[in-house]
């Protein structure tokens, strides 16, 4: 049987309620994006063939895993000893198949779609401490890409694993951070060392994992992100864009702001991250803004809050790139200022000169939901009347919402016994 045969048989079990089976029984998925010099074959194989050292690190007593896709974070809490660490990663890339049962979120966010849950588990018996070779499930070709890093699934082949660019690299190769796997979760070699080495005392065995779209967000609503921050990241004060020149950009669209710089021609670029492009600044056009490129990695400025692809030239120049910049994404519970920012049959409403409403739709019973986007609801609200409103999950901080919004209980129009948790102006 062919091994993408075997995967969706697998995937098609734990869609019917079966247990996702142990990671010795499922063939390796496909590998996903990788740098052009890593795709080189000639058998020079490097540091990739050797065993990384597993450091010597606490063990953790009761640590529970959230990964959050559109955030690239991996944040491990353990209560009881109070550790709390977040993690860079690297997620499947967007599903561009119309027919795919994911179209349009990540291939990370299929194991939510196969079992209707977020909720899944990291066994440790099904670890590999030194994985090195992956499998091309297609062709049955072999490379080490895996350089000898821990290999941890958390459901089937879905798993937590090395960087995998520049995989012949002694340190274990390097990460982007973006949409860059065909769903495992890339990490800093450095990092799944340790985060293997502070799992795999845990005396039960097996540790939880919430995976979620959204950034994840703490009780007051912040990001829950590195703290060493760069171009795009979410920020309220100057001080939090902790790199050279950097500022926090005000945002009206999102009402949170995003970490910047000035600049006169062009702008600094970090390793692991998309390019940066200068642009004139849309508040104060005689100053320039450094901001982010659109390219596969971020697709269409994806883990931006309300930050939108533009055709812009390069400050003072006529050369031009696509870039993220402050704007609505138009659907359901996004924010607005005028109508024409809303897609797919929606309208702005609440909006004033001074703070954006939100995209709705008015509705009888029912709402379209549209793919990548949390799912609707028709919901009477005093302040809207009766429209389409994206619905939120109070457990996990309302990470649906946007800003000045409160994740509240409504009733669905016409059915005032069935209520339902949505997004409302606050």
């Amino acid at each position: 049987m062919k091994s993408a045969a075997l995967l969706a048989l697998v995937l098609a079990a734990a869609a019917c309620g079966a247990p996702a089976p142990s990671a010795s029984t499922v063939p390796d998925l496909p590998i996903g994006d990788q740098l052009p010099d890593d795709f080189k074959a000639d058998g020079s194989w490097g540091a990739a063939l050797t065993c990384k050292t597993i450091p010597s690190l606490p063990a953790l007593v009761a640590p529970q895993i959230t990964i959050s896709i559109d955030g690239l974070t991996l944040h491990v809490v353990d209560p009881q000893s109070g550790f709390d660490k977040i993690f860079p990663v690297g997620v499947g890339v967007i599903e561009a198949d119309q027919l795919a049962s994911a179209y349009r979120e990540s291939k990370t966010y299929y194991p939510i779609v196969a079992t209707g849950g977020a909720s899944f588990t990291l066994r440790l018996a099904d670890v590999q401490p030194c994985k090195t070779w992956w499998t091309d499930p297609d062709t049955g070709k072999q490379q080490p890409v895996f350089a000898g890093l821990p290999f941890m699934p958390f459901y089937g082949g879905f798993a937590m694993h090395g960087p995998i660019d520049n995989f012949r690299a002694s340190d274990g190769g390097t990460l982007r951070r973006g949409f860059v796997s065909h769903g495992c979760v890339r990490m800093e070699a450095a990092d799944v060392l340790e985060l293997y080495a502070r799992l795999r005392g845990v005396a039960s065995g097996k540790v939880p994992v919430h995976l979620q779209r959204e950034p994840e967000r703490d009780a007051q609503g912040r990001r829950v992100d590195l703290s060493a921050k760069w171009v795009g990241a979410e920020c309220v004060s100057d001080g939090e864009c902790n790199f050279a020149g950097g500022f926090c950009k005000a945002n009206r669209y999102a009402t949170r702001g995003f970490c910047s710089a000035r600049c006169t021609t062009t702008c600094a670029d970090r390793a692991g991250y998309p390019t940066t492009f200068c642009v004139a600044d849309p508040d104060q056009p005689a100053l320039g803004l450094c901001v982010s490129k659109v390219l596969p990695q971020n697709q269409d400025c994806r883990p931006g809050d309300h930050l939108v692809p533009a055709s812009l030239p390069r400050f003072h120049q006529t050369v031009q790139a696509t870039v993220c910049v402050p704007g609505s994404p138009g659907w359901v519970g996004d924010h607005c200022f005028r109508d024409t920012e809303c897609e797919g049959g929606t309208h702005c409403a609440g909006a004033t000169v001074a703070r954006p409403g939100l995209c709705t739709v008015s509705c009888a019973r029912f709402c379209a939901d549209q793919p990548g986007w949390p799912t609707t609801f028709c919901a009477a609200d005093p302040s809207l009347g009766d429209g389409c409103l994206r619905a939120c999950t109070p457990a996990s901080n309302a990470s649906e919402c946007a800003a000045d919004e409160t994740c509240s209980e409504r009733a669905r129009v016409g059915e005032p016994g069935t209520r339902r948790f949505v997004c409302v102006p606050g």
